[in-house]
């Protein structure tokens, strides 16, 4: 991302698409189907063999269609993966999920606890817990199959839609700052998500803090209007929860945790260090840290998405738990039980304990000049749950350099082979063969290059609101000036990279 200085507010601009066009504008696989449609087209006439063109013709229009006709943004090859790779799962009844009493036994101690048991994509993760970087409970979450560490922090953020600009500069600056310093060479921490949720508020602390502070002399007519108040003005009122990410890679953090003794405590340890490390920076950003997640703070975060109706009755538990001589069940959730009782993926949207969730991925980023403040209506309160998701990969200098100068190579010589046809090159293209070579510079003077995506996802309880919120977020994001996809067939794993702060999302290579 660069920015353009301007005399009165910065606007930013200037993102890129990792997947460059092979030729044309088309991508390998889309040539190579058009070079063999061509051929299948023109072998009866060469061979003089008219008859099999009855055959042949139909598969070339077949495969021009495939190549050419889009629906929904996306070819007719990548629906026809998507279906089949779904059904084939639904198959073998892999779309469906149970736990709960239908949970797995532990292998080792089938007395024991039942294990973590989630759905789908999130189903190699773990939840331990170890020491954070003040000494209070840290939950990690051990990702076996990507060998990763996640660590969760709920932070507080004055945002910068009501402050002066030079005020919002400086949080963006701050942000900013935090990325570039882990875009170091060998730096531990390869991935940060940003998620924020809105969610219905449940008034249980405000009612803990009435229980707590009301008078015994106060007027019983007084305390019951209160009472009432406080039971019924929170259902239309919404509340933000923002998190912060944090992941580790276990091959790059391999030597600090042999020497730290070897081990997930070790990896937990070297993980904690290194979040000690980034306080001053998250400080710098203006986010405020409220507290690391524990193991059960974090059951608490993942059992709310997957089922919303668990929220009111966990945010009383967590309010009790908080008062002064009270008694009951710990706050947060036991990771063993965070996931959901069932949960069904369906090509249109994932049902999951009396939820339905539809995720959409951000397509297209502003082409345009934007202010920071462009994201204000995707983000802003509505009358159902939504979740934003930012996931960043922050690159090394080597890296970034071996990707920027492939980026330019490919766009130079997608230019050069119109040219050479003697055709007229997009101005799209002219436009991103200008930002890769300005993000060539930026790199020379030292500025830091990242990865990144965004997800956004849509939660109702009742089935038939799903369509009517799934269009007041397209038009949110039309207003944002972004351009969303619905994630057809996969809304299970766009679940969990939009809904869930476990680090998940943003994959090794973009295919």
């Amino acid at each position: 991302m660069s920015a353009n200085q301007e005399p009165a507010v910065r606007t930013y601009f200037g993102w890129q698409h990792e997947k460059v066009a092979f030729l044309f504008g088309m991508s390998a696989q889309r040539v190579a189907m058009l070079a063999a449609a061509v051929l299948t087209a023109i072998w009866p006439l060469a061979s003089s063999r008219l008859q099999s063109g009855l055959v042949l013709w139909p598969i070339s229009i077949a495969l021009i269609a495939i190549v050419f006709v889009r629906l929904g943004g996306r070819t007719l090859d990548e629906w026809a993966l998507a279906f089949v790779s779904f059904h084939l799962n639904k198959s073998r009844t892999r779309t469906k999920f149970l736990s709960a009493a239908f949970a797995p036994e532990s292998v080792q101690d089938k007395a024991g606890p039942k294990p973590m048991d989630l759905p789908g994509v999130l189903a190699p993760l773990k939840i331990m817990e170890g020491n954070g970087p003040h000494g209070a409970p840290l939950a990690v979450a051990y990702h076996r199959l990507d060998r990763t560490y996640t660590a969760v922090a709920k932070v507080r953020y004055s945002g910068i839609s009501l402050v002066d600009s030079s005020r919002r500069e400086q949080r963006v600056s701050g942000w900013g700052a935090l990325l570039a310093g882990l875009c170091t060479e060998g730096n531990v921490i390869t991935r940060v998500q940003a998620l924020q949720r809105i969610v219905p508020e449940s008034g249980a602390a405000l009612r803990r803090w009435h229980h707590d502070h009301v008078s015994p002399a106060a007027p019983e007519v007084s305390v019951a209007v209160t009472e009432g108040l406080l039971a019924t003005a929170t259902l239309a009122t919404s509340q933000r929860e923002a998190y912060l990410a944090f992941t580790m890679d276990e091959s790059r953090a391999r030597a600090a945790i042999k020497s730290a003794g070897g081990g997930s405590v070790a990896a937990a340890e070297v993980l904690s260090r290194h979040l000690r490390a980034l306080g001053a920076s998250i400080a710098g950003a203006d986010l405020q840290i409220e507290s690391w997640l524990s193991a059960r703070d974090l059951g608490e975060v993942i059992r709310t998405a997957f089922d919303p109706h668990s929220g009111r009755p966990l945010a009383e538990r967590r309010a009790n738990a908080s008062g002064l001589g009270a008694q009951g069940l710990p706050a947060g959730v036991d990771p063993a039980v965070a996931g959901p009782a069932a949960a069904e993926s369906m090509p249109h949207a994932y049902a999951h304990d009396g939820a339905h969730s539809v995720t959409y991925w951000v397509h297209d980023w502003p082409r345009n000049h934007v202010y920071a403040t462009v994201l204000a209506p995707l983000l802003g309160e509505g009358s159902h749950r939504r979740s934003f998701s930012m996931h960043v990969e922050p690159l090394g200098p080597r890296e970034a350099s071996r990707k920027v100068m492939g980026e330019r190579t490919k766009r130079s010589i997608a230019v050069g082979m119109r040219h050479r046809t003697k055709q007229i090159v997009p101005e799209h293209e002219k436009q991103a063969l200008a930002r890769a070579e300005a993000q060539d510079a930026e790199l020379a003077q030292g500025h830091g290059l990242v990865r990144y995506t965004g997800y956004v996802t849509i939660t109702v309880t009742d089935a038939d609101q799903l369509e009517d919120a799934c269009m007041a977020l397209e038009a949110d994001a039309a207003a944002a000036r972004i351009e969303i996809r619905r994630m057809w067939y996969a809304h299970d794993a766009g679940f969990a990279m939009g809904a869930l702060p476990l680090g998940y999302g943003l994959p090794r290579k973009r295919w």
